[in-house]
């Protein structure tokens, strides 16, 4: 159904509308209706879209929560194996009402929950009987990556992408740059200087969003501003440490140089 037409924008379009008509029907059988901190109807269309897309030989997902991102993974590629990474064991919500377990999912959740930068791939590759080539793709790193979460600054449990990229020294295409700076009304984060035109926008914005958070609540001594109010938050909210504002430039220059814009 989906073919790699991206490069062809009216292409992938189509693409884009023919898979929505094909996902309104299944996601009206998920099992969990109501996924409250989980992903939602857009977010699902997005990882059913881009798994059928790429069509990976193993899925691995980092935190399961009731196990909806499982069961997406599942309707896009009904016979790949998952691997799944959660501190708590999906099963342990069906006590409480719906969840989704997988049969042929393998779970590092619970007392055997292991963190994806200490998982050893090799081993996991081996189990699966993953090609080769993939293998030694493995060994520089996973070639593609789904993020489900993009918060802006001063809000959610991790350290986003819109924060990393929401800075004015983003080096990117201009159209990128461009559209990052359009949003700075609504989001990303880009100074912790008082009078600067990030601390005057969220000054205003005070005023008309309960949930807006100005340049005094955000930044932190030495000058530390990204991640949750000054923090960079990991490990599914369970750390967090300060992070100044030039440690949050080499990470904007790092993602920058890994991501195909």
């Amino acid at each position: 159904m989906v073919e790699n037409r991206i490069s062809d924008p009216s292409a992938f379009h189509c693409d884009l509308l023919k898979g929505l008509e094909e996902f309104l029907p299944i996601y009206e059988t998920r099992p969990i209706k109501n996924n409250m901190y989980g992903m939602g109807f857009d977010h699902s269309f997005g990882l059913w879209f881009i798994t059928q897309w790429l069509k990976p030989d193993l899925m691995i997902e980092s935190g399961a929560f009731k196990g909806h991102s499982t069961w997406v993974l599942r309707q896009a590629m009904p016979e790949t194996p998952i691997v799944s990474l959660s501190p708590r064991h999906p099963e342990k919500y069906l006590k409480k009402g719906p969840a989704y377990v997988d049969g042929n999912c393998t779970y590092f959740a619970g007392k055997d929950f292991v963190d994806f930068g200490s998982m050893g791939w090799g081993r996991v590759m081996d189990k699966y009987r993953i090609k080769d080539l993939n293998r030694q793709a493995l060994k520089t790193g996973f070639k593609h990556l789904v993020f489900e979460d993009n918060y802006d600054t001063g809000t959610g449990d991790h350290y986003s992408f819109r924060q990393i990229c929401g800075s004015t020294t983003w080096r990117g295409p201009a159209s990128v740059r461009a559209r990052i700076l359009r949003k700075n009304g609504v989001g990303g984060g880009r100074s912790c200087f008082g009078f600067s035109d990030e601390a005057w926008i969220r000054f205003r914005r005070k005023k008309f969003w309960e949930k807006a958070v100005d340049i005094e609540e955000l930044c932190g001594p030495g000058e530390a501003w990204w991640g949750v109010r000054g923090q960079m938050r990991d490990n599914f909210n369970h750390s967090n440490k300060a992070i100044a504002y030039s440690e949050h430039l080499q990470n904007s220059r790092f993602v920058e140089s890994v991501l195909d814009l």
